[in-house]
């Protein structure tokens, strides 16, 4: 979730604001608000109309979520750390994207070998889009 891409430390009890929350959305959260807070370690869970300074942003189902990080992260670090991350990612991919590409290594390894690759490939790319949707979110915080 949110809090993991960022660095949230787990004891940390952070409130997440809702806005344009739609009728079904509301209902759902007043069915469901304890074990949601439970859950998701929330402190609380209020509507707003305004995004405060230092916050993450996601749409979700009904309702755009917004998490309130100045003060819980320090979000200079956080936002160096998965610079870091999605670089190494990208030198990992461009590796196995090189590989890949070798028609001598595809033609003479083992196809479980290759499909290996194939699989180390995939994953790396889509950790390399899950960490950028972060970094994206917190360098618009």
């Amino acid at each position: 979730g949110l809090r993991s891409e960022v660095n949230v430390p787990a004891g940390a009890k952070i409130e997440a604001l809702l806005k344009d929350l739609d009728a079904e959305a509301a209902g759902r959260l007043e069915r469901h608000r304890g074990l949601i807070l439970r859950l998701a370690r929330l402190e609380s869970i209020a509507t707003t109309s305004d995004t405060p300074k230092g916050s993450i942003q996601d749409v979700i189902d009904g309702a755009t979520l917004i998490l309130p990080l100045a003060g819980v992260i320090d979000i200079a670090a956080e936002t160096q750390r998965l610079k870091k991350e999605i670089g190494k990612l990208e030198g990992e991919a461009g590796g196995l994207e090189k590989k890949l590409g070798n028609e001598k290594f595809v033609a003479n390894a083992p196809e479980a070998v290759v499909e290996e690759n194939r699989e180390r490939l995939a994953n790396a790319l889509e950790a390399r889009d899950r960490l950028a949707e972060a970094l994206a979110r917190l360098q618009a915080a």
